[in-house]
C-alpha cells in the first residue's frame, strides 16, 4: 500500500541528485580553480632548475658568484611579487648556503625603491627566498646582491609587470564562484537526504 510512494521519493531523489550533479560539473568546466603550485623550495624535478610557479629571470656571473633570479608568478602584476635566487660558487658550481642576500625592486617609470632581504631555510639552503611589492606595470630592475668568505657580487636584471587584466581580476571571483557551486550541492544533498528519511518516518509511523 505504501511502496509507491517510497518508490517515488527514491526516484525524485535519484532525478534531483542528477540534477545537481550535473550542474556542478557544468559550471565547474566554466568556472575552474587557478593551479595551486608547490610551497616556495620545491624543486621541480622536470628541470630541476625552476621552483614550481616560478620563472627564471637570468643567471649571471658576478665575481666568484653565479646568481640565478627567479620570480613567482611567472608573469609579474601589480602586487607582491615573490622572488627566488640561487647562489653558487663559479669556480666549483656548489651552492653557497650562508651568503648574505639582499634584493631590491626599481621601477622605470614611477613607484618607490623596494628591498628586502632574501633568506633560504634549513629545510632547502639552495634557495634565498624573498617578496616585494611591485606597484605599477612597466619594466623594474631587479638588483641582487650577495656576500659570502668569497667577498661581495652584485647583479642586475629586469622584470616586466602587466597591467592587472580582467582576466586576472576575475580569477578571484571565479574562484569565489566555484566555492558557492559546491556549497549549493552539499547543502542540496543533504536536503534531499533529510527529506527522504523523514518520508520514510513518516510511513513507518502510518503502518
Amino acid at each position: 500500500m505504501y511502496t509507491k510512494p517510497v518508490l517515488v521519493i527514491h526516484r525524485r531523489t535519484r532525478l534531483a541528485l542528477g540534477a545537481l550533479i550535473g550542474l556542478a560539473v557544468v559550471l565547474a568546466s566554466f568556472v575552474s580553480p587557478s593551479p595551486l603550485y608547490a610551497q616556495d623550495g620545491a624543486h621541480d624535478t622536470q628541470t630541476d632548475e625552476a621552483i614550481v610557479g616560478y620563472r627564471i629571470i637570468g643567471e649571471d656571473v658576478a665575481g666568484a658568484y653565479t646568481i640565478q633570479v627567479q620570480v613567482s608568478p611567472v608573469a609579474p602584476i601589480p602586487g607582491i611579487s615573490r622572488f627566488a635566487v640561487r647562489v653558487r660558487e663559479t669556480a666549483s658550481g656548489e651552492d653557497i648556503p650562508d651568503a648574505i642576500v639582499r634584493i631590491f625592486a626599481t621601477p622605470s617609470e614611477k613607484g618607490e625603491k623596494q628591498y628586502s632581504p632574501a633568506l633560504n631555510s634549513p629545510f632547502d639552503t639552495v634557495y634565498y627566498l624573498a617578496q616585494l611589492e611591485v606597484e605599477h606595470p612597466g619594466v623594474w630592475a631587479i638588483d641582487v646582491e650577495v656576500e659570502s668568505e668569497l667577498g661581495t657580487g652584485a647583479t642586475v636584471m629586469s622584470i616586466l609587470v602587466a597591467e592587472r587584466s580582467r582576466s586576472a581580476e576575475s580569477g578571484a571571483a571565479g574562484q569565489a564562484l566555484f566555492a558557492l557551486v559546491a556549497l549549493s550541492f552539499v547543502v542540496g544533498v543533504s536536503w534531499i537526504w533529510y527529506s527522504s528519511k523523514k518520508a520514510l518516518k513518516r510511513r513507518d509511523h502510518q503502518r
